[in-house]
Order: C-alpha cells, then sequence, then structure tokens
C-alpha cells in the first residue's frame, strides 16, 4: 500500500519502466538522480532496448508546470527547453557530427494508457553510451597517458564539430564525455553528450540570457569574475568558442590530475585577487596573476604525468587551451589576428598526431 501510494504521487516521467514505445523502445531500467549526478532535473532517463540495440530516453511531463503558480509561464519555459534540445540533436545528427550523441527519435507515450493529457510524458530518444567518463575515472582510475589523449582528442572534434555548425556547447565536463563502443579503453569511442544547454549562434535559445549555462566548476575564469569589467569578451569566437576550448583544457588537466582545473588554479590565487574579494577589473593587474596561477598548476600538477618525449609539446597546448585571457585562448597560430576561430579543430589534428606518438613510445616502454 505504501509503495502504490508513493507512485501515485510521483509524475508520470518516473512511472515509465517497462513500457514500449510506439517506435518499438522498451523502457528497461530508469537511470535517478542521485547527489553525485549534474545537469538539469526537470527530465527522468531511462535505458531501452529494441531488437538487441540499446537507447537512452530523456522523459518529460508537464504535471509539475500545470499545477505551478503561473502554469502558461512554465508550459512555455518546459517546451522551450525540450524542443530546443530535441532540435539541437536532430541538427547534430543530420549534420554527420559523429562526436556527437546521435538522435534516434521523439514521441509521446501515456503512462496509464488513457487519455488524460496530464498523463502523456515526451520522450527523447537517443543513442546510449556504456559509462560517462567521471564514473570510468573513479572506478577504474588514471588511464595511460596515450588513453587520455585519444579521449581529449574525440572530445577536441566534436567541440570543433559543434563549432562547425555555430554552436557552443558550453557544459563539457568528464559526466557528458560518454564511451560508445563496449571496449570502454579502447580508440575512438568517446563522444559528447547532454546539449540542452547550448548556445547556437544564429538562433535564440532557452539559456541565452544565463550569465553561464552549464556547471560553474568548469566554468572558464573570465565568468568567475563576472561583476569585473572588462570580464566578459565581445565576439562569437572570444565570448563562446573560446569557453569551449578552455573546458576542453581543463577537461585534459582532469584526465591526468583527476581534479578540474578550476579547482586547482583557486589554490594559487592570492586572497585578495580571488572571485568574490578582487574588486578591480579583468584587467593587467587581474590577468598577470591568473596567468602564473594556471602555469603553477599546469607545471606542478601536469607536467609530472605527461610521457617525457611528449610533454612540452603536450605543455603547449594545454597552456592555449587555458589561457586566462579569452582573447588569446586557442590554436596560437589561429589566433594570432585575435578575432579568429579559436581553432579546436586544429587542436584536434595536434591530439591525434599526438596519441599515435604516446601509443608508440608507451609500446617501446612495455606498457
Amino acid at each position: 500500500m505504501q509503495n502504490s501510494q508513493h507512485l501515485a504521487a510521483l509524475p508520470p516521467r518516473y512511472l515509465l519502466l517497462g513500457k514500449t514505445l510506439a517506435s518499438g523502445w522498451t523502457l528497461t531500467e530508469r537511470i535517478d538522480h542521485t547527489n553525485a549526478s549534474t545537469g538539469s532535473t526537470f527530465g527522468v532517463g531511462y535505458k531501452a532496448t529494441k531488437d538487441g540495440q540499446l537507447a537512452f530516453v530523456k522523459a518529460i511531463d508537464f504535471v509539475e508546470a500545470i499545477n505551478a503558480a503561473d502554469p502558461m509561464a512554465e508550459l512555455v519555459k518546459l517546451s522551450s527547453i525540450a524542443t530546443f534540445e530535441k532540435d539541437v540533436l536532430a541538427y547534430c545528427s543530420d549534420r554527420g557530427m559523429s562526436k556527437i550523441i546521435r538522435y534516434i527519435g521523439h514521441e509521446y507515450i501515456s503512462f496509464d494508457d488513457t487519455n488524460d493529457p496530464l498523463n502523456r510524458v515526451s520522450c527523447l530518444i537517443m543513442e546510449a553510451g556504456e559509462e560517462d567518463l567521471r564514473r570510468m575515472i573513479s572506478a577504474n582510475g588514471q588511464a595511460s597517458c596515450s588513453w587520455n589523449i585519444q579521449v581529449v582528442r574525440d572530445v577536441s572534434q566534436a567541440i570543433a564539430q559543434l563549432h562547425s555548425g555555430g554552436i557552443a556547447h558550453h557544459d563539457i565536463k568528464p559526466s557528458n564525455v560518454i564511451t560508445i563502443a563496449a571496449e570502454s579503453r579502447g580508440s575512438d569511442s568517446m563522444k559528447v553528450g547532454d546539449l540542452g544547454r547550448v548556445i547556437r549562434q544564429s538562433q535564440s535559445g532557452p539559456f541565452d540570457g544565463h550569465h553561464w549555462p552549464g556547471d560553474m566548476r568548469y566554468s572558464p575564469p573570465e565568468r568567475w569574475y563576472r561583476q569585473a569589467p572588462g570580464a566578459i569578451p565581445q565576439g562569437w569566437n572570444n565570448l563562446r568558442e573560446a569557453a569551449d576550448a578552455y573546458m576542453l583544457g581543463s577537461l585534459f588537466v582532469y584526465l591526468f590530475t583527476g581534479s578540474s582545473m578550476q579547482s586547482l588554479v583557486f589554490k594559487y590565487i592570492p586572497h585578495s585577487f580571488l572571485p568574490g574579494q578582487w574588486k578591480g577589473g579583468y584587467d593587467d593587474d587581474l590577468l598577470p596573476v591568473l596567468i602564473d596561477a594556471h602555469a603553477r598548476v599546469l607545471k606542478e600538477h601536469l607536467f609530472p604525468q605527461l610521457i617525457p618525449q611528449v610533454a612540452d609539446e603536450i605543455m603547449a597546448i594545454a597552456r592555449d587551451l587555458t589561457h586566462p585571457n579569452p582573447n588569446k585562448r586557442g590554436d596560437s597560430k589561429a589566433r594570432k589576428q585575435g578575432h579568429q576561430p579559436v581553432g579546436v579543430d586544429r587542436i584536434f589534428q595536434k591530439f591525434t598526431r599526438l596519441a599515435l606518438r604516446c601509443a608508440a613510445i608507451e609500446r617501446g616502454m612495455g606498457k
């Protein structure tokens, strides 16, 4: 009795376990939000199977929106967010973005087979991954240099594909990097997911007005100092693409150290210059302090983890990706003219070459 009362109190999006969609996908496992999870909570995830294939289904209902103080406003907000994510996923799949989680379809289902509109659930169906990077590192520990570079190679390719389509991800972090292949540490297996908070260059979206649409723990330094004059750069490349480049660099540092760039950098910033303490601008007084803090993190935390034969080359890429000045961040040749694209496509090419070199070196070392 207690269980049935509990189920009855849950919104319909939680009650789809065992249901089969009209397209043939059966929802076999609910993925509940945990304290360790990050991201939005308006949708509930399910694993789904069909003809031996696996998919991920994001379920959204409208009950809480209808019961809100302003139902119309909440319905508009919810439908805007859901439609935006669906359209972005479909656009990326149509453009052949091979390193972005693939869109499969969208449909509605009623959890109790009635015509009650409040029982209808929107189901966004997409490619399913085996495991996310955060869980993999937590379970297996740090990996080899070549594997780490293969991961950032794949992620840099994903970012380059998004940028070519006028999309900035703005939420690149370990839990949004997904392995698709069953052999989780094989090459060429990573894709980027969770496109719900992206910013599009040619189309307005539900998070355009947010100071930072993604997880602040992985945001670039210009976003830490939101009140500082001059902190927010101008132009798509410096405002959007450069932010993605920083998150790629932060992910790189995470793979080798287990910590995000932001968490490490904060330890090297003098108290009076920390976000919330600093009262000046994002200028020549602050930037040298941030540049020094980033350099110390890379030297003291990243450099010792690298294979000596490629350490200098890797350090140069890491410095370019995590430069505190967004106007200078990115591939050094691509950024010579300041407002040019940040060149993540060129970074991808560098990581591709480095992955092969590291693998060869490790084979010679017997790893």
